[in-house]
């Protein structure tokens, strides 16, 4: 999968975050319209860290 530059240069960017998303089927617009906004309410990438998150991440992209 290749990932458009702006948004791995975003500053809410996650390499497994976008695997996910992608996999739920958002376009890249709609990826970077969210982390835009999440930024801008000062909330920060999501890392996929806990168990439960690593789980769901899983079983969505098959990633672990």
């Amino acid at each position: 999968m290749h990932t458009n530059t702006a948004l791995q240069q975003h500053t809410n960017y996650d390499a497994d975050d976008h695997a996910y998303l992608t996999a739920k089927g958002w376009t890249d617009a709609e990826i970077l319209a969210r982390w835009d906004a999440e930024a801008k309410c000062g909330k920060g990438p999501c890392r996929w860290q806990s168990e439960s998150a690593r789980n769901k991440l899983a079983a969505v992209t098959g990633r672990k």
